[in-house]
């Protein structure tokens, strides 16, 4: 692959060291992906993973994963108000056409 310059939207560096496995591994992904025609700098390769790790967390503000979260939480909250709200224009229902009911009978 070819040289790539330093300057990059990356302004941070870190140092990680990885098992002897997590290398293989990520080797085997870069080897599959420029099979199927996609090249790509380990870098990047981890980057994207780092990328997929935090967006899953949905303890980070902002995360997809912690925006689902506090959605599934106003759903739930949304369900249980149609719930109560369904179930007392059942009894509301209910009651009007006991009365219609026995108005009906008592006007006869």
């Amino acid at each position: 692959m070819r040289k790539r310059q330093k300057s990059e939207g990356y302004d941070e560096r870190l140092s990680v060291g990885f098992t002897a496995e997590q290398m293989r591994r990520i080797e085997e992904l870069l080897r599959v992906r420029a099979r199927q025609g996609k090249l790509q700098h380990k870098t990047d390769l981890i980057r994207e993973a780092v990328n997929l790790y935090i967006a899953q967390q949905d303890d980070i503000p902002g995360t997809r994963a912690a925006i689902t979260r506090k959605l599934e939480g106003r759903l739930e909250v949304i369900e249980a108000q149609l719930a109560r709200q369904s179930d007392l224009l059942d009894r509301l229902v209910a009651f009007f056409s006991q009365r219609r009911q026995g108005g009906a009978a008592g006007g006869s």
